[in-house]
Protein backbone atom coordinates (compact mmCIF):
# COMPACT_ATOMS: atom_id res chain seq x y z
CA UNK A 1 0.00 0.00 0.00
CA UNK A 2 2.85 2.06 0.50
CA UNK A 3 3.67 2.19 -3.26
CA UNK A 4 0.15 3.72 -3.72
CA UNK A 5 1.24 6.51 -1.65
CA UNK A 6 4.39 7.11 -4.01
CA UNK A 7 2.37 7.37 -7.19
CA UNK A 8 -0.36 9.34 -5.79
CA UNK A 9 3.19 11.38 -4.70
CA UNK A 10 4.10 11.19 -8.19
CA UNK A 11 0.85 12.34 -10.02
CA UNK A 12 1.47 15.54 -7.93
CA UNK A 13 4.54 15.96 -8.93
CA UNK A 14 3.64 15.25 -12.38
CA UNK A 15 0.72 17.65 -12.59
CA UNK A 16 1.56 20.37 -10.24
CA UNK A 17 -1.85 21.40 -10.31
CA UNK A 18 -3.47 21.34 -6.62
CA UNK A 19 -4.47 24.31 -6.82
CA UNK A 20 -6.61 24.14 -10.38
CA UNK A 21 -8.68 26.60 -11.53
CA UNK A 22 -11.93 24.36 -13.36
CA UNK A 23 -13.80 27.70 -14.51
CA UNK A 24 -10.59 28.50 -16.46
CA UNK A 25 -9.45 25.10 -17.89
CA UNK A 26 -9.74 23.95 -21.40
CA UNK A 27 -10.62 20.29 -22.44
CA UNK A 28 -8.30 18.66 -24.28
CA UNK A 29 -10.71 17.97 -27.46
CA UNK A 30 -10.15 21.23 -29.78
CA UNK A 31 -6.17 20.21 -29.70
CA UNK A 32 -4.79 18.24 -32.51
CA UNK A 33 -3.61 14.61 -32.04
CA UNK A 34 -0.28 14.27 -31.00
CA UNK A 35 2.61 12.30 -33.45
CA UNK A 36 5.22 12.40 -31.19
CA UNK A 37 5.64 10.95 -27.77
CA UNK A 38 6.53 14.17 -25.52
CA UNK A 39 7.37 11.88 -22.51
CA UNK A 40 9.21 13.34 -19.75
CA UNK A 41 11.38 11.79 -17.79
CA UNK A 42 13.48 14.19 -15.21
CA UNK A 43 16.35 13.59 -12.98
CA UNK A 44 14.11 13.49 -9.92
CA UNK A 45 13.82 9.96 -8.22
CA UNK A 46 10.90 9.21 -5.80
CA UNK A 47 12.16 6.53 -3.32
CA UNK A 48 15.14 6.64 -5.68
CA UNK A 49 13.70 5.09 -8.49
CA UNK A 50 13.27 6.78 -11.61
CA UNK A 51 9.81 7.58 -13.20
CA UNK A 52 8.65 9.16 -17.02
CA UNK A 53 5.38 10.71 -17.84
CA UNK A 54 3.14 11.57 -21.07
CA UNK A 55 1.48 14.95 -21.05
CA UNK A 56 -1.65 15.32 -19.54
CA UNK A 57 -5.47 15.86 -21.13
CA UNK A 58 -7.76 17.88 -19.61
CA UNK A 59 -11.49 15.79 -20.08
CA UNK A 60 -14.86 17.49 -19.09
CA UNK A 61 -17.32 16.25 -17.32
CA UNK A 62 -20.70 15.12 -20.26
CA UNK A 63 -22.89 15.27 -16.80
CA UNK A 64 -21.47 18.38 -15.05
CA UNK A 65 -20.75 21.85 -15.78
CA UNK A 66 -17.11 23.08 -15.38
CA UNK A 67 -15.94 20.03 -13.81
CA UNK A 68 -13.14 18.51 -15.40
CA UNK A 69 -10.42 16.08 -14.78
CA UNK A 70 -6.66 15.76 -15.07
CA UNK A 71 -6.05 12.24 -17.31
CA UNK A 72 -2.35 11.37 -17.01
CA UNK A 73 -0.41 8.06 -18.27
CA UNK A 74 3.12 7.55 -16.40
CA UNK A 75 5.34 4.63 -16.03
CA UNK A 76 7.81 3.38 -12.62
CA UNK A 77 9.21 0.61 -12.51
CA UNK A 78 8.42 -0.54 -16.15
CA UNK A 79 4.79 -0.14 -15.37
CA UNK A 80 2.53 1.89 -16.75
CA UNK A 81 0.22 3.78 -14.49
CA UNK A 82 -3.54 6.08 -15.58
CA UNK A 83 -3.64 8.83 -12.82
CA UNK A 84 -7.37 10.48 -13.05
CA UNK A 85 -8.19 13.46 -10.69
CA UNK A 86 -11.23 14.89 -11.38
CA UNK A 87 -11.28 18.48 -10.11
CA UNK A 88 -14.47 18.91 -8.10
CA UNK A 89 -14.98 20.06 -4.30
CA UNK A 90 -15.31 16.42 -2.14
CA UNK A 91 -15.01 13.86 -4.48
CA UNK A 92 -14.36 10.68 -2.57
CA UNK A 93 -13.14 7.46 -4.42
CA UNK A 94 -12.23 4.36 -2.10
CA UNK A 95 -9.80 1.75 -2.80
CA UNK A 96 -11.18 -0.73 -5.08
CA UNK A 97 -13.70 1.74 -6.49
CA UNK A 98 -15.09 1.35 -10.13
CA UNK A 99 -13.92 2.73 -13.75
CA UNK A 100 -15.65 2.25 -16.47
CA UNK A 101 -13.74 2.72 -20.03
CA UNK A 102 -16.59 2.38 -22.88
CA UNK A 103 -15.71 1.41 -26.18
CA UNK A 104 -17.04 2.40 -29.35
CA UNK A 105 -18.19 -1.25 -30.18
CA UNK A 106 -19.84 -1.17 -27.21
CA UNK A 107 -17.24 -3.06 -24.89
CA UNK A 108 -17.20 -2.02 -21.58
CA UNK A 109 -13.87 -2.86 -19.57
CA UNK A 110 -14.09 -1.81 -15.36
CA UNK A 111 -11.29 -1.21 -13.38
CA UNK A 112 -10.31 -0.92 -9.91
CA UNK A 113 -8.95 1.93 -7.89
CA UNK A 114 -5.63 0.97 -6.64
CA UNK A 115 -5.33 3.98 -4.58
CA UNK A 116 -6.30 4.73 -0.91
CA UNK A 117 -9.45 6.11 -0.12
CA UNK A 118 -9.33 9.31 -0.83
CA UNK A 119 -11.48 12.69 -1.27
CA UNK A 120 -9.35 14.19 -3.59
CA UNK A 121 -10.60 12.77 -6.76
CA UNK A 122 -7.66 10.53 -7.63
CA UNK A 123 -8.09 7.72 -9.80
CA UNK A 124 -4.72 5.55 -10.03
CA UNK A 125 -4.40 1.62 -12.10
CA UNK A 126 -1.67 0.32 -12.85
CA UNK A 127 -2.10 -2.00 -15.96
CA UNK A 128 -0.65 -5.23 -17.40
CA UNK A 129 0.73 -5.83 -20.76
CA UNK A 130 -2.65 -7.58 -21.52
CA UNK A 131 -5.07 -4.72 -20.57
CA UNK A 132 -2.22 -2.38 -22.23
CA UNK A 133 -3.38 -4.30 -25.34
CA UNK A 134 -6.77 -4.40 -24.82
CA UNK A 135 -6.97 -0.27 -24.40
CA UNK A 136 -4.69 0.55 -27.23
CA UNK A 137 -6.84 -1.93 -29.91
CA UNK A 138 -10.01 -0.33 -28.28
CA UNK A 139 -11.58 3.11 -29.87
CA UNK A 140 -12.52 4.28 -26.36
CA UNK A 141 -15.35 6.49 -26.17
CA UNK A 142 -16.89 7.55 -22.73
CA UNK A 143 -14.55 6.86 -19.04
CA UNK A 144 -17.49 6.90 -16.10
CA UNK A 145 -15.87 6.95 -12.88
CA UNK A 146 -18.09 6.05 -9.75
CA UNK A 147 -18.10 8.35 -6.40
CA UNK A 148 -19.23 8.80 -3.28
CA UNK A 149 -21.31 11.19 -3.80
CA UNK A 150 -22.15 11.48 -7.51
CA UNK A 151 -20.93 9.53 -10.55
CA UNK A 152 -18.65 11.62 -13.57
CA UNK A 153 -18.93 10.42 -17.47
CA UNK A 154 -16.14 12.32 -19.92
CA UNK A 155 -16.94 11.72 -23.28
CA UNK A 156 -13.70 10.84 -25.60
CA UNK A 157 -12.69 12.40 -28.84
CA UNK A 158 -11.24 10.52 -31.74
CA UNK A 159 -8.24 13.07 -31.19
CA UNK A 160 -7.98 12.28 -27.28
CA UNK A 161 -8.76 8.87 -27.62
CA UNK A 162 -5.90 9.02 -30.02
CA UNK A 163 -3.42 10.67 -27.95
CA UNK A 164 -4.12 7.93 -24.98
CA UNK A 165 -3.23 5.07 -27.24
CA UNK A 166 -0.30 6.73 -28.73
CA UNK A 167 0.96 7.19 -24.87
CA UNK A 168 0.37 3.49 -24.19
CA UNK A 169 2.38 2.80 -26.89
CA UNK A 170 5.36 5.19 -26.02
CA UNK A 171 5.55 4.22 -22.62
CA UNK A 172 5.30 0.45 -22.94
CA UNK A 173 8.37 0.63 -25.29
CA UNK A 174 10.15 3.46 -23.36
CA UNK A 175 13.55 1.95 -21.45
CA UNK A 176 13.43 4.47 -17.88
CA UNK A 177 17.10 5.86 -18.37
CA UNK A 178 19.11 5.57 -14.59
CA UNK A 179 20.95 8.68 -15.18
Amino acid sequence: MKNIKDYCSLFFILCGLSMFNAQNAVDSISKTAQFDCKITQTKQKMHNKYFVSAPELRLRANNQSYVYALFQLGKRENKVFMYIRILDKNVCIKKDQILDIQCLNGKVVSYKNDFHVNCDGIFVKKFNAKEIKNLSQSEMSIIKIYTYQKNYEFLLSRTQNYNINNQLHCLSAYKIKQS
